[in-house]
C-alpha cells in the first residue's frame, strides 16, 4: 500500500505515512480486503533486501516464523477488520431502529393531529350541547336558540338538534320559525308522526285549512294520513244545480261529514256573513240569488267555498247593459293576509267574467283569464284585475284588488 499523496510505501499497520504525515484510509473491500493485504506483502519493495520476484520463497525469515507472522499479521487485520464490519453490520440495525422509533413517533404525531380535530370538536360539540340544556333550564330561550344554531350549522341534519329547536320555539312562542323547524324534521324524517301532530296543531290553532289540505296531500303513510283527514273540512255541495228556473225551487246543501255549513244567498262571504244551515229552504219567484256556502269545523276552521247563481223565473234582459251593472263584485277584499286565500267572483247570470294578474295591461276578454271558479291567491304582492262581459263582448269597468299573501 502506497501514501495516497506522497506514493510513499506504507506498512499494513501503519496509520499514516512516515514521510508526510499523510493520514491512511482503512476504508478496506471487505471482499478483497485479504488479498490485498497479502499483495501489499508481497511487493518486492516491501520486504528489505530483497531483490527478485521469488525473493519472498528464498528470505532468510524461516518458514514457521514467516508463516506465524503472517497469521499474526492476519488475525490482526481479520480482528480490526471484523470490529469495523460488526460496526458495519450494526449500522442497519440502528437505522431501522432510529427509522422505527421515528415512524412510530411520526405516526404517534399522525394519529394525535388526526383525531385531535374530532376529539375537539366532540368536547366543543358536547360543551355547546349541554350550554344549550342549561339556557333552556334559566329560560334564556334567545340565548338557547343562537346556541342550537351553533350546533345545527355542524350537523344541520340532525333530529336531535332539530327537535331541540323546536322545543326552543315553541317555549319561547316563535311559531312561524317553529313551523319551519318542524318541516326540516319531517323533511329529514319523512315517517315522524309527532312532527305532523305538532305541525297540524299549529295550523288548527291559525285556522289555516290550506296548509292542513297541503300537509294531509303528503301524508306518507296511512297513520299520519288517517290523523290529518280527521282535520280535513269538506267543501259542501250544493243539491240544485245552478242555472235559470221557471219556478220557484227549494235548495238544499250537504257535507259528507255533517259539520256546519254556513251559507249567503248575495254573493257576499259565509264566513263573515253567513247564516248556519239546518234544512232546505226555497228559492222564491222572480228573485236572483248568488249562493255561496263553506263548512266550518268545532276548532272554527273553514273548508273550501261552494258557489252557485240562481235566476228563479226572471230572463236575462238584453236591453241592460254590462256597464249598468258597474264593477264586478270580489272576494276577499283588498288587504293583507297570512293564509293563503280562494278568490270568487259574484258573476251575474248570462255573463261571463275574466282576470288577469297583469299591472298596467288593459283587461279584455281576450287577453283575460276565464273564471270558471275559485282563484288561489298567489305569495307575495299582486293586483288582480277583473271584468264581466256579455254574449256581444261588452265589457263592464274594471274592478282592481291589491293583495298581500305572506304565508306563516
Amino acid at each position: 500500500m502506497r501514501c495516497s499523496n506522497c506514493g510513499e510505501v506504507l506498512s499494513p499497520a501503519s496509520r499514516s505515512c512516515s514521510r508526510c504525515g499523510t493520514a491512511v484510509s482503512r476504508e478496506f473491500n471487505y471482499k478483497n480486503m485479504e488479498k490485498e493485504l497479502l499483495h501489499t506483502v508481497w511487493e518486492e519493495e516491501a520486504i528489505p533486501g530483497i531483490s527478485g520476484g521469488t525473493a519472498l520463497y528464498r528470505q532468510s525469515v524461516p518458514k514457521m516464523q514467516y508463516q506465524s507472522g503472517m497469521k499474526e499479521m492476519n488475525h490482526m487485520y481479520e480482528t480490526e477488520e471484523n470490529e469495523d464490519m460488526e460496526e458495519v453490520k450494526k449500522q442497519p440495525f440502528k437505522l431501522a431502529v432510529a427509522l422505527l422509533t421515528g415512524a412510530a413517533v411520526f405516526a404517534g404525531a399522525a394519529f394525535y393531529l388526526r383525531t385531535l380535530p374530532d376529539t375537539y370538536h366532540y368536547g366543543k360539540t358536547e360543551t355547546e350541547y349541554n350550554h344549550c340544556l342549561t339556557l333552556m333550564a334559566e329560560g334564556d330561550y334567545e340565548g338557547a336558540a343562537a346556541s342550537i344554531d351553533l350546533l345545527l350549522e355542524q350537523e344541520s341534519d340532525s333530529l336531535a338538534y332539530l327537535a331541540l329547536k323546536n322545543t326552543i320555539c315553541e317555549n319561547s312562542g316563535d311559531t312561524k320559525k317553529q313551523v319551519k323547524v318542524l318541516k326540516k324534521i319531517i323533511k329529514a324524517d319523512k315517517d315522524n308522526y309527532q312532527a305532523y301532530e305538532r305541525l297540524l296543531q299549529i295550523y288548527v290553532k291559525n285556522k289555516n285549512q290550506d296548509a292542513i289540505v297541503k300537509l294531509s296531500e303528503g301524508a306518507p303513510n296511512s297513520a299520519i294520513a288517517a290523523m290529518l283527514d280527521e282535520y280535513l273540512i269538506e267543501t259542501p255541495y250544493l243539491e240544485l244545480t245552478p242555472g235559470l228556473y221557471d219556478s220557484s225551487q227549494t235548495l238544499a246543501i250537504s257535507s259528507e261529514k255533517g259539520t256546519s255549513i254556513y251559507y249567503t244567498l248575495d254573493g257576499s262571504p259565509p264566513q263573515e256573513n253567513g247564516v248556519l244551515y239546518t234544512a232546505p229552504f226555497a228559492l222564491q219567484q222572480d228573485r236572483f240569488y248568488s249562493v255561496r256556502a263553506v263548512c266550518k269545523n268545532e276548532n272554527g276552521a273553514y273548508g273550501e267555498e261552494a258557489s252557485g247563481d240562481y235566476q228563479i223565473g226572471i230572463d236575462a234582459d238584453p236591453n241592460i247593459s254590462v256597464t249598468q251593472i258597474g264593477e264586478p263584485a270580489v272576494y276577499p277584499d283588498s288587504g293583507t293576509y297570512t293564509d293563503q286565500q280562494r278568490i270568487t267572483i259574484d258573476v251575474p247570470i248570462g255573463y261571463q267574467a275574466y282576470y288577469s294578474w297583469m299591472s298596467g295591461a288593459e283587461l279584455t276578454p281576450q287577453n283575460g283569464t276565464l273564471y270558471t271558479g275559485g282563484i288561489t291567491m298567489p305569495e307575495g304582492n299582486s293586483q288582480l284585475s277583473v271584468i264581466v262581459a256579455d254574449a256581444d263582448g261588452n265589457c263592464s269597468p274594471v274592478k282592481q284588488v291589491s293583495y298581500t299573501y305572506q304565508p306563516q
